[in-house]
């Protein structure tokens, strides 16, 4: 990609350490098959086409390693990757990687698995912002009304959608901002007063700077079977 020099180099994480209990089936869904290939092989393979990215770390539960490991050194032996044991939440799995991340690195990247649909080109255009940001994150606007409610299902009252977006993934973080929000400490500060949803949430409660760019309606998150359908319709497509 250009812009960025011969030193520049990523980790990326890779999450599927999920129950996927939205999902309701008996397989996860990031052990759905597609051309032989569970989801997370499929999102795995595509970040192997992207040079900059030195080593991948896939997150898995602990009930999945063995499994997930026989298939990916049989089938990866030649590539850079670990196989991590996840935690009770998505920070704890990320926290979990840690470890295997060298301080050279230029920057993490954090993908959840459930969204295989992540194209090399927004993974590009977050990467190519984080020089001059601490997080990177995609995201898209709302267009629907936003309305807040209590737990009776009864509207408090509507939000200004103009300064509302969803947010998605990857989001790619400096390494050494990464180190300094995932530290135990740090953690179980924030932990304790916020529920802690992505990466960027983090970054956000600490003070640092976070970069929104224009995500793809495309990168749909699967949490039901219902959005199955979505995703092979444009699999077909391509």
């Amino acid at each position: 990609m250009k812009n960025l020099n011969n030193d520049f180099s990523c980790v990326a994480i890779l999450l599927a350490a999920g129950k996927s209990k939205r999902f309701n089936s008996k397989i996860k869904k990031q052990f759905l098959k597609l051309d032989g290939k569970t989801l997370i092989e499929y999102v795995f393979e595509k970040f192997t086409k992207l040079s900059y990215i030195k080593k991948i770390i896939v997150v898995v539960a602990k009930e999945d390693f063995k499994e997930i490991n026989k298939i990916f050194k049989k089938r990866y032996n030649k590539l850079n990757f670990d196989i991590v044991v996840g935690g009770k939440e998505r920070y704890n799995s990320v926290l979990n990687t840690k470890i295997y991340i060298d301080d050279k690195t230029s920057c993490v990247i954090i993908h959840d698995v459930a969204r295989p649909l992540v194209s090399l080109d927004l993974i590009n255009r977050c990467v190519k912002k984080i020089k001059n940001y601490d997080c990177v994150v995609p995201a898209v606007r709302v267009y629907d009304t936003v309305k807040m409610i209590n737990s009776n299902m009864e509207v408090i009252k509507t939000l200004n959608r103009e300064n509302l977006v969803l947010v998605q993934t990857p989001q790619v973080l400096k390494t050494k901002i990464f180190k300094k929000v995932y530290l135990k400490k740090v953690l179980s500060k924030w932990v304790k007063k916020y529920k802690i949803t992505d990466d960027a949430q983090l970054v956000e409660l600490q003070g640092y700077k976070v970069k929104v760019v224009e995500g793809d309606k495309n990168n749909i998150k699967i949490t039901t079977k219902d959005d199955l359908r979505f995703f092979y319709n444009i699999i077909k497509k391509v």
